[in-house]
C-alpha cells in the first residue's frame, strides 16, 4: 500500500513541476517584444542619422524592444557582433562595429529575438589595405625584402593568401603580422619599379610607396654619379658592407676636417617644380650607421650653392630601426635661396659637409642619394 501511496505522490509530483514549467515558457514568451529599428547614429550625435561608419567604430542603433536581455543577436552583413561588448539604455543600443570583414555583403544591420528578426540599411567600411614603405629599397635580388604597412591581418595578407608582385614578377609572402611582411625579391627582377601587395583571398591591392631600386632623380649613387673628390668612397667589392655597389663611408679612418665636403657634386638635374615646390619632395638614401645620432652633437649642412644657407640635417631627421643594417632613410629637401642670386639655375649642386663632436664616433655610410616626390 506504501509504495501505491509514493508512486502516486511522484505521479503528482511531476505533473505539478510540468504544469509550473509551461506556465514559467508562457510568462518567459510574454516578456518577448518585438523589435523595430529606426535609425543608426554616431554615439557622440544621438539625432543625425548616419548610413555608413568604419570598422572598429562606435554606433547608436535607434528602436524599439532593444533591451539586451530582448535580443538574442546582432549582426552587421554576416559579422556576429559579441553580446558581451554591447549596452543598451532606454532603447538605443551601443555596439563597436567588429573589425572583421564580412563574406557575405549585404550592407545590412540585423537583429535577432524570439519574435524574428528586423533589418536596416548600414555599410560598415573597411579601411583600405595600407603600405607605408620598403625598408630597404635596394634590397639585393634573392634577398628578403621587409614592406611595412597595416591592416595585414584583417585582409589575411599571409604565407596563404598573398603575394608581393614586383611588376609582373610574382613573389609569395614568407611571412607577416599586422603591420610588416617578408617576401623574396626575384633574382630576375627589373629596376626602377614599382612594388604592390596582393591579397588573394579578399581580391585586393595596394602599391608600395617608393621604388625598386630608384633612380629616377639620382643624385650620387657612388658608382657613375660619384663626388669630385672620391676619396671616402668605398669601391673594393669585396667589403662586406657593399650594398649596390661603390658607397660613402666615414668613419675614423675617413679623410674629414669641420670645414670640408664630406661628398660635392655639381650638375644635379634638379627641375624647376623641386627647387619651386621643395615641400613636395624629400631626400632619400640608404643609410647604416652603428652608433646612436645624438641631439646637438652631429648635423649635416647640404649646399645646393656656395651664397645660400644649407639644408640642415640633424639627428631626429634620422628614423632608423637598426644598427650595422643598411635602410632607406626619408630625409628633409630644403631649399633656401641666396638674396643675390635667387634665380634657379644657381642650384644644381649637392655638397654634404659633416659638423660632429670630435668625442663622438663616426661610423656611417650612405648609398644612392637622391630626390623623391612624396607619396610616389
Amino acid at each position: 500500500m506504501k509504495s501505491m501511496i509514493s508512486f502516486k505522490n511522484i505521479c503528482l509530483t511531476g505533473i505539478l513541476f510540468f504544469i509550473i514549467s509551461l506556465s514559467a515558457c508562457s510568462d518567459e514568451n510574454n516578456d518577448i517584444k518585438p523589435i523595430t529599428l529606426t535609425k543608426v547614429t554616431s554615439v557622440t550625435d544621438l539625432n543625425t542619422g548616419i548610413t555608413e561608419a568604419a570598422l572598429g567604430d562606435f554606433i547608436a542603433i535607434h528602436g524599439s524592444g532593444l533591451d539586451i536581455h530582448n535580443i538574442d543577436s546582432v549582426l552587421i552583413n554576416d559579422v556576429k557582433v559579441d553580446l558581451l561588448e554591447v549596452y543598451t539604455e532606454n532603447d538605443i543600443l551601443y555596439l563597436k562595429i567588429p573589425v572583421k570583414l564580412a563574406i557575405n555583403l549585404t550592407d545590412k544591420i540585423y537583429i535577432y529575438n524570439k519574435t524574428g528578426y528586423q533589418e536596416i540599411p548600414f555599410k560598415a567600411v573597411p579601411p583600405a589595405l595600407y603600405l607605408e614603405r620598403m625598408f630597404n629599397e635596394y634590397t639585393k635580388p634573392g634577398d628578403t625584402i621587409m614592406i611595412y604597412g597595416d591592416f595585414f591581418e584583417l585582409y589575411e595578407i599571409d604565407s596563404l593568401n598573398a603575394v608581393v608582385d614586383f611588376n609582373g614578377k610574382v613573389s609569395k609572402v614568407i611571412s607577416s603580422a599586422n603591420n610588416y611582411l617578408t617576401a623574396q625579391v626575384p633574382k630576375d627582377v627589373d629596376k626602377n619599379i614599382k612594388v604592390k601587395v596582393k591579397g588573394i583571398k579578399y581580391d585586393v591591392e595596394a602599391f608600395c610607396p617608393g621604388r625598386y631600386y630608384d633612380n629616377e632623380c639620382m643624385i650620387m649613387n657612388f658608382d657613375d654619379l660619384t663626388p669630385s673628390n672620391p676619396i671616402n668612397i668605398v669601391t673594393n667589392p669585396n667589403d662586406k658592407q657593399r650594398l649596390s655597389g661603390n658607397f660613402l663611408r666615414i668613419d675614423d679612418k675617413s679623410e674629414y676636417s669641420g670645414w670640408w665636403y664630406i661628398a660635392e657634386k655639381s650638375g644635379v638635374p634638379f627641375t624647376d617644380d623641386m627647387l619651386d615646390n621643395f615641400q613636395n619632395y624629400v631626400i632619400k638614401c640608404e643609410f647604416r650607421t652603428a652608433n646612436q645620432f645624438i641631439e646637438g652633437k652631429i648635423r649635416f649642412c647640404n649646399y645646393l650653392f656656395w651664397d645660400a644657407s644649407p639644408m640642415e640635417w640633424i639627428p631626429s631627421d634620422f628614423v632608423f630601426q637598426n644598427f650595422n643594417r643598411w635602410e632607406t632613410v626619408t630625409l628633409p629637401f630644403v631649399v633656401n635661396r641666396s638674396t643675390t642670386y635667387p634665380e634657379n639655375m644657381y642650384y644644381q649642386s649637392f655638397n654634404m659637409r659633416l659638423e660632429i663632436d670630435p668625442n663622438i664616433a663616426r661610423n656611417f655610410s650612405f648609398d644612392n642619394i637622391r630626390i623623391s616626390k612624396k607619396g610616389s
